[in-house]
């Protein structure tokens, strides 16, 4: 019985040295920065392809441009109408 309190205060000292220690909450740190920068870094390659897939088109494609045109910039053809229908407000 003697030995089972002397290991287990041990493991317990042995557990706080290592939880409350410099070098292993700079690892720990250290790892999760370093998971957040692997996000990081997957987001910005999907960012890189979209944007990659977006300059294809406008250099190959004259009808996605005229629509990038039509929605961004709100110009519309000679003699088209545009129509804006609004919503009443029952309240």
């Amino acid at each position: 019985m003697k030995k089972f309190r002397i290991r287990y205060i041990l493991l317990i000292i042995l557990l706080c040295v290592l939880a409350f220690n410099d070098g292993n909450r700079t690892l720990c740190r250290r790892f999760f920065e370093q998971r957040k920068l692997q996000r990081d870094i997957v987001s910005a390659k999907h960012q890189n392809e979209l944007l990659k897939r977006r300059i294809y088109y406008l250099e190959n494609e004259p009808s996605y441009i005229e629509r990038m045109v039509r929605n961004e910039l709100n110009v519309l053809s000679p003699g088209e109408i545009e129509y804006r229908f609004t919503v009443k407000n029952d309240s």
